[in-house]
């Protein structure tokens, strides 16, 4: 498809356009591509490495693009990766693009609950879900690649040198693990955008990181076995990098945000606050005034998200108080 502009409906074609890889080609003409700020979301940094091409007629907002594009491809590469997948659900997003990195990768799905039998290019075993971390770490006994790649089934790397950048990076020796950088969907809503940037910001360079994310997270397998996953319901990657060098790659892009929805915000946040506490941490929202005293922090969000985004404001507030004061 041809990506001209970013309305609402154009946004939607091009998440779908994504989903089932077909190549996308963005041309946007000066006037536009100079009005990128004002445009709802659309930031060149989180568009450029999502495309197949780009043609923009300004030749100065073109080689601005090319800086943010997906890693290309580098022949003669002969590394080999495990990607493990939990999946409860239909195909994993990303199992076209793993296949078509620039390394050999091995797609290992953790099949549960209403996850699939078999898949094309895939191992499929199936497993019960143990929670994030058990269930994870049981996946050690089918690996023999010399690294493993921790995805979701979600997420979608882009480019074909998305999974080598991160060999690349870990073969440094600085780093116990590295981390991909990910990227809201383009029909992402504003605040969930915002987050992500937040938490995976663009970059040039290879740095630290605070923590692990099994969204992209890549290590040697001789570290996943010196190190387990902890065998923990959630956050299970914030306990493993513990002590851990984690390393974090933003020139390797995964396409990855969730719709916001109160219910999943308040267990989500719950469930790991009660971790983070439980690993040390000070609780964000420790009490009922805590709580109350946070409200006027959710009127900016509430604004940015539109009507709906009040009902996840509180949902998230009321997750982190009751996980940090009432354990998971």
């Amino acid at each position: 498809m041809q990506v001209k502009s970013w309305s609402k409906k154009e946004r939607a074609l091009f998440s779908d356009a994504l989903r089932s890889g077909e190549p996308i080609e963005l041309t946007l003409d000066v006037n536009l591509g100079r009005g990128l700020r004002a445009q709802r979301n659309l930031r060149m940094d989180e568009v450029a490495p999502l495309v197949t091409s780009i043609d923009m007629s300004d030749p100065e907002l073109q080689a601005a693009a090319e800086v943010w594009r997906a890693p290309v491809g580098r022949a003669g590469r002969t590394e080999t990766v495990t990607a493990v997948i939990p999946c409860n659900r239909g195909v994993p997003l990303g199992l076209r693009a793993l296949k078509a990195q620039d390394v050999n990768v091995q797609v290992l799905i953790l099949s549960n609950g209403d996850g699939p039998q078999t898949v094309d290019g895939a191992r499929v075993v199936r497993v019960p879900w143990q929670g994030h971390g058990s269930t994870r770490a049981g996946a050690i006994q089918y690996i023999d690649s010399d690294y493993v790649f921790f995805t979701v089934d979600d997420a979608i790397p882009m480019g074909e040198g998305c999974l080598g950048s991160l060999v690349d990076a870990v073969e440094e020796g600085r780093w116990d693990a590295v981390v991909a950088r990910q990227v809201p969907w383009p029909d992402a809503d504003a605040v969930t955008a915002t987050r992500i940037r937040h938490w995976t910001p663009p970059g040039e360079k290879v740095t630290s990181f605070h923590q692990t994310d099994h969204v992209g997270t890549l290590m040697r397998t001789d570290t996943l076995r010196a190190y387990p996953i902890p065998a923990v319901p959630i956050a299970e990657d914030a306990w493993w990098s513990q002590n851990r060098r984690v390393g974090y790659v933003p020139m390797a892009p995964v396409l990855h945000s969730h719709v916001r929805e109160p219910g999943a915000l308040f267990e989500r946040n719950r469930a790991i606050h009660a971790q983070l506490v439980a690993m040390g941490r000070s609780p964000t929202v420790p009490n009922f005034t805590s709580w109350v005293k946070a409200l006027p922090g959710v009127v900016r969000p509430t604004l940015a998200g539109g009507p709906g985004e009040l009902a996840n404001q509180l949902a998230e507030l009321t997750g982190q108080w009751w996980g940090a004061a009432r354990g998971g």
